[in-house]
């Protein structure tokens, strides 16, 4: 008798495990499915740790797909653009689609390497191809990424509008000047020491594209096209009738022969 009870009071805690059991709630776990970049860029890491190597970058709006969760809110994602797998920061990361703001470019220019008119061409983009702002400097370009074969580089922010109908901003005045000096050398470089383009003559009109910290312009000669810097010092805002005289060099003062005296010099007031 005392058995069966036994038996009776397992079998009841056994069941009482089993009810327990069945309404526990399962481990939290994040969802799965296809998330979303909020950032303007980021990059794909090796490792979940920001001293890691960077193995790809990601864009906003960029859609990738959540392989693996890590530890201090890190996930390994897979780029739905490239396919590259990294890990990334989860708070990055919105499982709504995210809009992205392009921009059209308004003329024929050049994607460039880097943020300067002489950096080598990446890829020529035509009027009404649209790019992505990733960031800007403070001399007026901008990084952007084409929309169209994911080419990232700089472009001048003048050649770029929210609408091609409605310019981001009015394309400035341009500002002439003439050169006020009999030669004026055209450099590739605001250096002296710059490769010389052209040799420009009195009087000859530029037309200023930059400048420099320095006190150097940047110009396009309408004329040849040719373009470089020149010294703003060099330039006036009309032309002159005549290049202004050159003053005489002094002579170097010959030491008297000997048994020739010379009246000594006055000293020269400075």
């Amino acid at each position: 008798m005392g058995s069966w009870r036994n038996f009776r009071a397992i079998l009841f805690f056994t069941s009482m495990l089993a009810v327990v059991g069945a309404c526990a709630a399962p481990p939290p776990h994040s969802p799965e499915g296809d998330y979303y970049l909020m950032a303007e860029m980021t990059y794909l890491r090796d490792a979940a740790a920001y001293d890691s190597n960077v193995v790809g970058q990601l864009y906003k709006g960029d859609q990738v797909e959540k392989v693996e969760l890590g530890g201090s809110g890190w996930w390994r994602v897979r780029s739905g653009r490239t396919g590259q797998n990294g890990w990334i920061p989860s708070e990055l990361l919105s499982p709504n689609p995210v809009s992205v703001v392009y921009f059209y470019v308004t003329q024929t220019v050049s994607l460039r390497e880097c943020p300067k008119e002489f950096c080598p061409s990446l890829q020529r983009l035509s009027r009404g191809d649209k790019v992505q702002k990733v960031e800007q400097n403070d001399q007026g370009w901008w990084r952007v990424l084409v929309a169209q074969g994911r080419n990232l580089g700089w472009l001048p922010a003048t050649v770029m509008a929210e609408h091609l109908g409605n310019p981001q901003a009015k394309t400035p005045e341009p500002q002439y000047y003439f050169v006020t000096v009999r030669r004026l050398t055209l450099r590739r470089e605001p250096l002296v020491k710059a490769e010389a383009i052209k040799l420009l003559q009195f009087n000859d009109q530029v037309e200023k594209l930059d400048q420099s910290p320095s006190g150097w312009l940047k110009v396009r000669q309408p004329a040849s096209g040719a373009v470089g810097w020149v010294p703003e010092r060099y330039l006036g805002t009309t032309p002159l009738k005549s290049p202004p005289r050159e003053k005489p060099r002094k002579k170097k003062s010959q030491p008297p022969k000997p048994g020739q005296g010379e009246t000594p010099l006055e000293p020269e007031i400075m």
